[in-house]
């Protein structure tokens, strides 16, 4: 949970440091559109239904301005459409990478470590 925690903090960070000044129309488009991506994508991502650890699936979610992904979301292979939920995480991706460029946000350049894949009374986790 920390690690979830601080994850959401440092994007928080890049959200502020990304809405100081005289935001283009362009950028908010691409923000708005990363955002409904992302809602997408979470949607999609059924963590419940399986019934051990081998069925779960995890992806890297979104972009970090330095690269690589911000977070890492698990989910169900029994009850995910997985091809449709890799598909919006790739256009997920490209989105926030181009909002972010227009935007010219930074980050702290950490790498979000992936976790491992668990599974707890059904539901698959990224811990």
């Amino acid at each position: 949970m920390a690690l979830l925690t601080a994850q959401m903090g440092a994007w928080a960070v890049m959200l502020l440091m990304g809405s100081g000044g005289a935001e283009e129309e362009g950028g908010s488009k691409l923000k708005q559109r990363a955002e409904t991506l992302a809602s997408e994508a979470r949607a999609l991502a059924n963590p419940r239904g399986c019934e051990k650890v081998e069925e779960c699936e995890m992806a890297g979610f979104g972009h970090k301005p330095c690269g690589g992904p911000r977070e890492y979301i698990a989910w169900c292979s029994r009850t995910t459409d997985a091809k449709t939920l890799r598909t919006r995480l790739e256009a997920l991706e490209k989105a926030e990478k181009a909002w972010q460029e227009e935007a010219g946000l930074k980050s702290n350049c950490g790498l979000a470590r992936q976790p491992r894949l668990r599974w707890a009374d059904g539901v698959c986790l990224a811990r």
